[in-house]
């Protein structure tokens, strides 16, 4: 194979690479206008699981909950049939 051979297959593998990675800046892009969760806190929460699972696992999804912890809690103390006060 001689030397202009070679550099004809590097510069079509560089056009290639070259495409790829504009097509993978235009998708993160369109995910930085969608994402409505800052990305230290989704590393955070990465953290926190690989931590508690011992290895790194894959984050796939991250919601907002839609009512506050203290909300549901209410709820649970209200709807509970515990009698709390007993004499």
């Amino acid at each position: 194979m001689s030397d202009n051979e070679l550099l004809l297959q590097l510069g079509e593998k560089l056009d290639g690479l070259t495409a790829r990675i504009a097509d993978l800046e235009s998708q993160v892009r369109a995910l930085k206008k969608n994402q409505r969760i800052p990305e230290e806190d989704i590393i955070v929460i990465a953290a926190a699981v690989a931590a508690y699972l011992g290895h790194k696992a894959t984050v796939k999804a991250v919601r907002f909950r839609q009512s506050s912890a203290w909300t549901q809690e209410g709820r649970e103390r209200v709807h509970n049939r515990q009698v709390l006060h007993v004499r």
